[in-house]
């Protein structure tokens, strides 16, 4: 396996682990398989109460250090991800500096503010594209809220 590989499969494993330690089971949470360019995302969410989320996971130096044009790029792929998989929510998650696997729920969390209100109130908006950042934990207290 290549290193850019294992960064990503270590990555993914660890927001897995974290959905994991929040209280979701294994059929809830968990990586999935490539699928070349249909591809439907890294880490899958099967949650009870708003549905399919998908998470597309970045990890290691890259991500670390990557620039507002490259997340925004990264952000429309989870989108591209989330439509192939017909999911609720595409979310990017990308390693902080300083930050390691164990504590994934510490690295950050992008979405757009449509999504952020059909999570908070859930209306569902058209307009609203503008980039958010959060912490993977803050995302996930408002997907439990």
């Amino acid at each position: 396996m290549s290193k850019a590989k294992q960064i990503g499969t270590a990555a993914e494993t660890a927001v897995k682990n974290y959905l994991l330690s929040i209280g979701y089971t294994p059929l809830e949470a968990h990586r999935n398989v490539l699928k070349g360019s249909e591809d439907e995302g890294d880490v899958w969410l099967r949650e009870p109460r708003r549905g399919l989320i998908v998470f597309e996971v970045k990890g290691g130096k890259t991500a670390k250090g990557a620039s507002h044009e490259q997340i925004k790029k990264w952000l429309t792929e989870a989108e591209t991800e989330r439509a192939h998989a017909d999911a609720n929510y595409g979310v990017l998650v990308t390693q902080r500096a300083g930050v390691g696997y164990p504590r994934a729920g510490e690295w950050w969390a992008y979405t757009t503010v449509k999504d952020l209100i059909r999570l908070k109130i859930r209306l569902d908006v058209q307009e609203g594209n503008q980039l958010v950042r959060l912490t993977l934990k803050e995302y996930m207290e408002l997907v439990l809220a």
